[in-house]
């Protein structure tokens, strides 16, 4: 399970298939699409982490050393956060991948490009808001405490950018749940993944399930030991 949440391992074995010029199926690697979905989603997971600062009096060490790791290159002023590059490379190659490949844009779905435009947009007026257009750090911080304390301040000087900033991260946390983002809980929950893989040595049966005549391995292999001996396959029992 730490593979699969951590690395991505499934994404990463995933390969692609396409049509050749002779009308043959070809697989190939897709690790374009593991390294951008990896990018993504670390970026958007340390940004989150960063963004304690605003909701937080004190304010964390690890968060004041998050933010100094994120512009380790001290490049401009304000510093240029790695993050923000990454997660603009990783979310602009997912869309750029439906919109540029037929197969996945003849599968995609309104609900698939949503999420897409709504990240982006919550991601680049947060870059607006540090990079171009200065705001008042102090009044975000007393709006943002305010919220949390459920004794909200509206302060004068935030601007309209930051309000549409807010507006946009407000629809992403009550899309969420009813969006295919949710997948991100649906993984630890996932049979294949958290249940012993023993159904041949044992049955298992949902103590709340009505009783009914099943067919079981034993008589399968039974009924087609035969078969099974011809193909050269193994059996249970000998």
């Amino acid at each position: 399970m730490a593979l699969e949440i951590l690395p991505f391992r499934s994404l990463f074995r995933n390969t692609r298939a396409e049509l050749s010029a002779r009308s043959r199926l070809v697989y190939g690697e897709n690790k374009f699409l593991w390294l951008a979905a990896l990018a993504f989603h670390w970026s958007f997971l340390y940004i989150l982490l960063r963004h304690l600062r605003f909701f937080m009096e004190p304010v964390p060490a690890f968060t004041n050393a998050l933010a100094t790791l994120d512009g380790f290159f001290q490049i401009g002023a304000p510093v240029l956060y790695a993050t923000d590059v990454i997660i603009v490379l990783g979310l602009g190659y997912l869309l750029w991948r439906r919109l540029y490949d037929p197969q996945v844009r003849y599968v995609s779905l309104l609900a698939d490009y949503f999420p897409l435009f709504l990240l982006l947009g919550l991601v680049l007026s947060g870059i607006l808001m540090r990079y171009f257009t200065r705001i008042d750090a102090m009044a975000v911080k007393q709006l943002a405490m305010g919220l949390v304390t459920f004794s909200p301040v509206i302060p004068k000087e935030v601007g309209s950018l930051f309000f549409a900033h807010l507006f946009l991260l407000s629809v992403l946390v009550a899309y969420f749940p009813f969006s295919k983002l949710v997948h991100m809980a649906g993984v630890f929950l996932s049979p294949t993944r958290n249940l012993a893989n023993d159904n041949r040595m044992r049955r298992h049966i949902n103590p709340w399930n009505a009783p009914v005549k099943v067919h079981t391995y034993e008589e399968w292999e039974e009924e087609f030991r035969d078969k099974i001996q011809a193909a050269g396959l193994p059996l249970e029992r000998k």
